[in-house]
């Protein structure tokens, strides 16, 4: 198994960007939900539902010793797994592995000097750190995100959803009440992660194909590859079907795009991912291309692929969406970066922040041929979301949904700064940057 160092290797060349980028910015009845090494009660990830229930607010109650508590704290840039007891819907699991989680992003911008300036860090626990087969309604780690960046606290909750109710794979997501050592530390996103039970809850050919985190398919040679795996490191794991990929789109040409596109992708589902992307205005997701310094190359993050383990086929799967429904749009209305689908745009790097060059997305020969070739799609796509599930009144419906969920959770919140008036304020705000995100890409039809 790789250790976190390790496993943060793929990203050193470009981490110094990220990190200064980010600174711009139905099982009933719970007691089954255990598998230890005495055998699996629920094996499948399947059974994970009860976790994501969105109805309700789920408690997660951690208690560890208050010296290892206080040393996760001081160095909490360190992403080091302590163990911990989680009490969850009157389970209890022993020694999980707990740790702060984002150095290279979240944590990054949480800590200024060396001093702590976000009210909460986000965690995650995994749950078979430190006992080989233990999990949690048969998952094997979650994220506890603390919704640092977005004030009305409801960005992944209406993010992930769209995404899945327009028929993208993508995790779920439920809100989270954490207790640690019996001081409460306020309202977090629970999400689920995107690693091995993800993919075989979701993908039907069984899901034991290879995983990859945030690489594109650019690359000739394997390595990229294998060094971006999330699944199957430890099998011998191959990626030439990945290298075939990026080599196919490469003489492709604009002639052969399509074709090759239906081939290699649910290109159906593509569109659905673009058409949820763009109307969230996931702008730091894949349609962000940065480019670091000493000629370093340019390369875009947040998203996952998963390759069949049977043929010759590739999902793309969001993430980290809690940048998004931001309005104006800084990368485009502060920092001047064309729009995806801006296909005449000038290639040439420009500044964007403290330091930062960004690259026009259509640049890039998958996003602008996309833009070009996939638009038709692409329209019939988003328009069945504007006029469906982004609509004007089934979004105020969800956000008034969601409000009334958590409201008494965020007045009770004494960790953070922002005060119930302040939260109410950014949920008026959301349902206007809703109007404005609908419009905008409704203008460009």
């Amino acid at each position: 198994m790789k250790d976190v160092n390790e496993r943060k290797f793929p990203l050193l060349v470009w981490m110094g960007v990220v990190s200064v980028l980010l600174v711009a910015c139905g099982s009933e009845g719970g007691g089954g939900g255990l598998v230890t090494d005495a055998g699996p009660i629920l094996p499948d990830a399947v059974s994970a539902a009860p976790v994501f229930d969105e109805s309700q607010i789920h408690t997660f109650e951690l208690s560890l010793p208050p010296e290892a508590w206080d040393a996760l704290n001081e160095n909490a840039q360190d992403e080091l797994y302590v163990p911990a007891t989680l009490v969850y819907q009157g389970q209890t699991l022993a020694d999980i592995g707990m740790r702060f989680k984002g150095s290279y992003g979240s944590l990054f911008f949480c800590f200024s000097g060396g001093v702590r300036v976000c009210d909460k860090l986000n965690l995650k626990l995994k749950f078979d750190e430190y006992v080989p087969g233990q999990r949690l309604f048969g998952l094997k780690r979650i994220n506890l995100h603390a919704m640092e960046a977005e004030p009305s606290k409801m960005h992944d909750a209406i993010g992930y959803k769209l995404f899945r109710d327009h028929g993208v794979y993508a995790p779920r997501m439920a809100y989270a009440r954490v207790v640690v050592n019996g001081e409460s530390l306020g309202l977090y996103a629970a999400v689920e992660a995107i690693d091995g039970q993800f993919t075989r809850a979701n993908f039907p050919e069984g899901g034991e194909g290879n995983l990859y985190k945030e690489v594109w398919p650019v690359h000739d040679t394997e390595a990229p590859y294998i060094a971006a795996l999330e699944t199957n490191e430890d099998e011998n794991p191959s990626a030439d079907k990945m290298v075939r990929f990026a080599q196919a789109l490469q003489t492709a040409g604009d002639s052969g795009f399509r074709a090759t596109m239906s081939a290699w992708t649910d290109l159906d589902m593509l569109v659905r991912y673009m058409a949820v992307a763009r109307l969230i205005d996931h702008w730091d997701g894949i349609v962000g291309w940065y480019c670091g310094l000493d000629g370093m190359p340019c390369f875009n993050h947040n998203y996952y692929w998963y390759e069949s383990s049977t043929e010759d086929k590739l999902w793309l799967v969001p993430w980290d969406v809690d940048h998004t429904f931001e309005e104006p749009s800084p990368i485009r209305t502060q920092f001047g970066m064309p729009d995806w689908d801006q296909v005449d745009a000038d290639c040439a790097p420009i500044p964007i922040f403290f330091g930062i060059n960004g690259r026009a997305p259509a640049c890039d020969p998958l996003i602008g041929r996309m833009a070009r070739f996939l638009w038709d799609d692409y329209q019939a796509s988003s328009m069945e979301l504007i006029e469906g599930a982004f609509s004007q009144e089934r979004m105020e419906a969800r956000i008034d949904e969601l409000a009334a969920l958590i409201e008494d959770e965020v007045a009770a919140d004494e960790l953070s700064t922002q005060s119930v008036e302040e939260w109410r304020a950014a949920v008026e705000q959301l349902k206007q940057t809703v109007a404005a995100k609908r419009a905008y890409v409704q203008s460009k039809f």
